[in-house]
């Protein structure tokens, strides 16, 4: 479950202001590789464990600390608990050292957390966790924060976040400076397509 690439993180994108990633405005970090490979995943450039984006983990964590106006931070992948002793690392000292709140996703399941000695840790640590594989046949894009109906919502034993998901499905388009339109989040096929007639 682990990949190391020393003190520092491969990431695989960054976007210092989301608003569907959970409540509020947080910094969103995708890590860099995933051994799940979800058939139907939407990120699957974010597979691959070759070094895409290595960012020292204490530049990472002055890069959120001087992030404006956040509410938190929310980390996806790829798996991050794939670079496990860098994200405990990064997640202990902004839970010590900032009021931020912590979003969590994983493919993994609480069982499977549970045997490789992280449960604990993650229930003390993360304000919201979304845990399960994308299961492709399960696909749906009416709920908030998950991609199919098997995922699951938890506010853990340490959660400092009441907020909760809503049956309404977020994505968010940007326009990075070089003019190119990333796709953020679950979007339905209505959105896609009428993107796609845009081009």
């Amino acid at each position: 479950m682990a990949k190391d690439y020393g003190k520092y993180f491969n990431i695989a994108h960054i976007e210092p202001e989301s608003h569907i990633y959970g409540p509020g405005k947080r910094f969103v970090i995708w890590l860099q590789g995933c051994s799940l490979a979800c058939d139907g995943c939407w990120n699957k450039e974010m597979w691959s464990f070759r070094e895409r984006r290595l960012i020292q983990r204490e530049e990472l964590l002055k890069a959120i600390a001087s992030a404006q106006d956040i509410r938190g931070i929310t980390v996806l992948g790829g798996e991050p608990l794939e670079q496990w002793a860098n994200l405990k690392w990064l997640l202990d000292s902004l839970r010590a050292d900032t009021a931020l709140t912590i979003f969590l996703y994983s493919g993994y399941e609480e069982e499977e957390l549970r045997q490789a000695g992280h449960w604990t840790w993650l229930n003390q640590t993360a304000d919201i966790l979304v845990l399960g594989r994308y299961i492709q046949g399960l696909r749906d894009t009416s709920h908030q924060w998950k991609g199919s109906g098997n995922q699951r919502v938890i506010h853990p034993i340490g959660s400092r976040e009441k907020i909760g998901p809503t049956n309404c499905n977020e994505a968010e388009i940007v326009i990075g400076n070089d003019g190119q339109m990333t796709i953020l989040g679950y979007p339905d096929a209505e959105l896609i397509t009428a993107l796609q007639l845009e081009k």
